[in-house]
């Protein structure tokens, strides 16, 4: 998995939408495109004006989301052909904060995202674990297990930590060892995109309250 770059920090932790969700910041209809733990890209008909402040809510399978968040980044996505037709603009969206049960509704919808994606991948590869076979959970403590590939070996340590490592993951200390292990034997099967998924179900097990946010939102 290529290490480093801009574009690295932008595609790392997030996840396309075959369906886009409907949703509204304020009152203004919008398509989420594109989600992360630390925010979306949503396309929509009128050009927002960086601001925070705003509030976003967007269902899935009939449960509700709804985060107070900001607009990084407003840019014309299509441009009307016709006087019929309207532009279309997409936007960035950070999260500052989310309410009730949001984020762990957010997090279930990148799972079973990512899950899915993983499945996909395995489809091309050999001897690789069935996704099905990893439990998702999300850990509850302040303790974190980095799990890094060096050289075709697994160097593991708990940590008080929970950033990702370059080569490797980093999940919740809570997360049973034999769920490790379907990670590690996940992610060395697997191309750079299979390893950026593990990857990214890893990360999933570490709250994002606890050792600060889980990453800056980069439209």
């Amino acid at each position: 998995m290529p290490h480093g770059g801009d574009d690295d920090r932008r595609r790392f932790g997030r996840i396309e939408l075959e369906q886009p969700l409907k949703g509204l910041i304020d009152d203004v209809p919008v398509d989420v495109v594109e989600v992360s733990i630390a925010g979306f890209r949503v396309t929509h008909q009128a050009r927002f004006p960086p601001a925070g402040g705003s509030e976003l809510r967007v269902s899935w399978h009939g449960r509700e989301m709804r985060f107070s968040c900001g607009i990084a980044r407003s840019t014309l996505f299509k441009l009307a052909r016709t006087p019929a037709e309207k532009s279309i603009y997409q936007s960035g969206i950070r999260v500052d904060e989310a309410f009730g049960d949001s984020e762990m509704v957010l997090r279930d919808l990148i799972a079973e995202r990512v899950m899915r994606a993983l499945a996909e991948q395995k489809e091309n590869a050999r001897g690789v674990l069935p996704t099905i076979e990893y439990t998702y959970q999300v850990g509850k403590g302040d303790r974190f297990r980095r799990c890094e590939l060096s050289e075709g070996k697994w160097r593991s340590f708990d940590t008080t930590r929970p950033e990702q490592p370059p080569d490797g993951f980093t999940v919740s200390a809570e997360i049973e060892v034999a769920q490790v292990e379907i990670l590690r034997r996940t992610y060395e099967s697997l191309g750079p995109e299979g390893r950026r998924l593990t990857k990214m179900l890893a990360e999933l097990s570490i709250k994002k309250t606890e050792g600060g946010p889980t990453r800056r939102y980069i439209p």
